[in-house]
């Protein structure tokens, strides 16, 4: 080797070293300033309230700022853009769903400008919002196989709502609807308020929604909950069963809360905020906070996100496709 090849290698070699020793720096000491939490929904909505209760914990944990910075529109790829094209150092993270928003978007969205799987790092898993099956109080379906029966019987008949084509809940409702074999029609409502209205005058036939969206219309006997569609039954709805349960088929319409980082971001920052993350779930504090706005606290692993996202992305693109949904 020559020696102007060896002086090369040589500084290459320094630069490299200098880079590891910085990064390893900047893991030992992180969080040094304000971390930002993106958040792609409006303030005060669960997902905002489930970033603000585990990150003021963790936050006052790291002694550090962890600011939610709320970013809506466009079923939440907004957000996640701005996250994915800031500095992979763990001062920019986000809140997303890798069960719903987060895998449908990749088809839904065709000019999308980046991979989730490729372009985020999944840090954890907060919990989840168990979703339920409802209907109109003076529906004849007092169980999910009579509601599946009558779509049966009046095909192309029965509605169900949703707050957008392409969101979580116009999803689920054609999935629901190809699980039993049965065809519906989707009605998209701008303002939830006004299909909650609609559904307790039974002008909509049924609504796959997160429960505490429904809860009080249910406990007020103006809707009735058929079945849970997640993988258990809730607390807050004794006696009802899972969709599984009926036999209709495995169907889990739960909300997912997740945290990514971008990809590149250091595992070291990335293991110092999962146990962190881990440690705020654990106390009874935020527990009932997060109970009490519908969320089941339970951390997960970045591994389990990775599954999740493999999983959902293909499933969703499968529904989207089928169903001819297209996002104007």
């Amino acid at each position: 080797m020559n020696a102007k090849l060896r002086v090369g290698r040589r500084a290459w070699l320094v630069a490299a070293a200098m880079a590891l020793a910085a990064n390893a720096a900047g893991a030992t000491d992180y969080p040094n300033r304000t971390v930002k939490v993106v958040v792609p929904f409006a303030a005060a909505g669960v997902t905002d309230i489930v970033a603000r209760v585990v990150f003021d914990k963790v936050g006052r944990a790291l002694n550090q700022n962890f600011v939610v910075d709320n970013r809506p529109g466009a079923g939440g790829t907004i957000a996640i853009e701005q996250t994915v094209n800031a500095p992979a150092d763990g001062y920019t993270v986000v809140m997303a769903d890798p069960s719903g928003s987060l895998p449908a978007n990749v088809t839904l969205y065709p000019k999308l400008t980046y991979d989730p799987v490729r372009d985020l790092a999944p840090i954890a898993i907060f919990g989840t919002t168990g979703a339920n099956l409802v209907v109109p109080a003076p529906s004849p379906a007092r169980a999910a196989q009579e509601l599946v029966a009558l779509a049966k019987e009046k095909p192309g008949e029965l509605t169900f709502a949703s707050t957008g084509i392409g969101t979580p809940g116009h999803l689920n409702g054609e999935l629901f609807s190809r699980l039993a074999g049965i065809t519906t029609v989707h009605v998209p409502y701008r303002v939830v308020g006004q299909g909650v209205t609609d559904m307790v005058a039974a002008r909509i036939s049924f609504w796959i929604a997160p429960i505490p969206t429904m809860l009080q219309n249910v406990r007020q006997g103006q809707l009735r909950a058929l079945a849970v569609a997640g993988a258990a039954r809730s607390d807050d709805l004794p006696g009802v069963p899972t969709i599984k349960e009926t036999g209709i088929g495995d169907f889990d319409a739960s909300t997912t809360y997740a945290v990514f980082a971008p990809a590149g971001t250091p595992r070291e920052i990335v293991s110092k905020l999962h146990a962190e993350i881990g440690r705020a779930l654990d106390d009874p504090e935020v527990q009932d906070k997060l109970r009490k706005a519908g969320v089941s606290p339970k951390l997960g692993a970045p591994e389990d996100i990775t599954r999740m996202l493999q999983r959902q992305i293909p499933q969703w693109a499968d529904v989207i496709k089928s169903a001819g949904i297209k996002i104007n």
